[in-house]
């Protein structure tokens, strides 16, 4: 039984600590700070009398000074903190049930992984939220909602930062997770959650597509039209976007597989969205018109209907010419590259490489350009023979 004094001490140590927390709800990151240092300092006091009984409370004191030093930008010091709170946890994991540090534990390790995503760590940050993803899938998930959206952030992050290093199978393991849990969240009476599954094929899909992984990429592109499409009902304009570029990267691969027919519908469609986008938002939509004409004009060249060909490309370069009066700097050489692009590939006169001499004028200190110019003269050269 506890004397006196060490009773007195506790409640101290408690409504310090209690105090601490009011304060960093209320933003007062700083005073949070030294109320959890004078708990800690009480804590380490008392853990000499019964270790059983405080370790746990100055492994979560550490975790708590570790959140307020984030806030405080102190980040290096949030990590030291987090540190000593999760070598204390794994200690207690040798005298104590598993399960009743593990939610601690995970928490630490998934602040410690976000704070070196932060500084751009992606390796150091991939390492901690591996580890803290080990100890939420030890908790008995039941029907928690919490601990699922916690899992899904982590599952989130490790996406992105996988997807930064090039770690194909990574990502995609995070991904596949991700999808695991809104299997889960997901509801056939509700939409919650389906916008964010959307997205998530999306990536997934575009994953499979940057990887030549067709067949997968494909399907899973199409699983997100079939969700799309399902929202769009509801909502139809919220969704055009997204619809237009898995349209587009759906007709692409149908173009790869030389499923033709296929890809000609998908190209229309993806279009039709984009032209509608463009109404509304010219600047930001019509360059993704621009590559589509782009797309269907080498559709057709490789079927040797060269009349549909020409036809598309004309079409790219009149875009570009529409574009270059939003942003000239932008779009000019993207201009250039399409009419060479036309006399090289599309049989088109080379009396229109004077239009791309003439804008290369104003570029002659930059590299691009005067890789254009120099591909004119290659094809001057190449097609002299022709006038002669």
């Amino acid at each position: 039984m506890y004397n006196l004094e060490t009773i007195i001490e506790e409640n101290i140590a408690n409504s310090i600590s209690n105090l601490a927390r009011r304060y960093q709800e209320r933003g007062k990151p700083k005073l949070a700070k030294e109320l959890y240092l004078k708990a800690l300092k009480l804590r380490e006091k008392l853990s000499v009398i019964n270790q059983d009984y405080y370790q746990p409370l100055i492994a979560e004191t550490l975790t708590l000074l570790a959140f307020v030093s984030k806030e405080l930008n102190r980040y290096d010091l949030a990590i030291e903190y987090h540190m000593s709170a999760t070598l204390m946890i794994e200690e207690l994991f040798e005298t104590t049930s598993l399960t009743k540090y593990m939610l601690l534990l995970a928490e630490s390790y998934s602040d410690i992984g976000s704070i070196y995503r932060r500084e751009y760590r992606y390796d150091k940050a991939e390492l901690f939220y591996n580890k803290s993803l080990k100890c939420y899938k030890k908790i008995s998930k039941g029907d928690s909602e919490s601990l699922e959206m916690k899992l899904l952030n982590i599952y989130n992050y490790l996406s992105v930062i996988c997807y930064e290093q090039k770690k194909f199978k990574e990502t995609e393991d995070a991904y596949l997770g991700a999808l695991e849990i809104y299997k889960h969240l997901l509801r056939e009476d509700s939409d919650v959650y389906r916008d964010e599954l959307a997205t998530l094929l999306f990536n997934l899909a575009g994953l499979y597509f940057e990887n030549e992984q067709q067949n997968r990429a494909r399907d899973v592109y199409l699983w997100t039209l079939e969700l799309l499409l399902s929202l769009a009902q509801k909502a139809p304009h919220a969704y055009k976007d997204m619809l237009a570029m898995t349209l587009h990267r759906l007709a692409k691969l149908y173009t790869l597989q030389l499923e033709r027919s296929n890809a000609i519908s998908a190209f229309r469609e993806s279009l039709k969205y984009y032209v509608a986008l463009a109404e509304e938002n010219p600047s930001k939509y019509s360059p993704h018109i621009a590559l589509i004409f782009k797309d269907l004009a080498s559709f057709y060249k490789r079927q040797n209907k060269m009349e549909m060909a020409q036809y598309f490309h004309l079409k790219v370069i009149e875009s570009y010419r529409d574009l270059s009066h939003y942003n000239e700097s932008l779009y000019a050489l993207k201009l250039v590259a399409s009419i060479i692009d036309g006399v090289s590939n599309y049989q088109q006169h080379t009396l229109s490489l004077y239009e791309a001499e003439a804008i290369l004028k104003y570029y002659r200190d930059d590299i691009q350009g005067l890789h254009l110019l120099e591909e004119i003269e290659a094809l001057r050269e190449e097609r002299s023979y022709v006038y002669l």
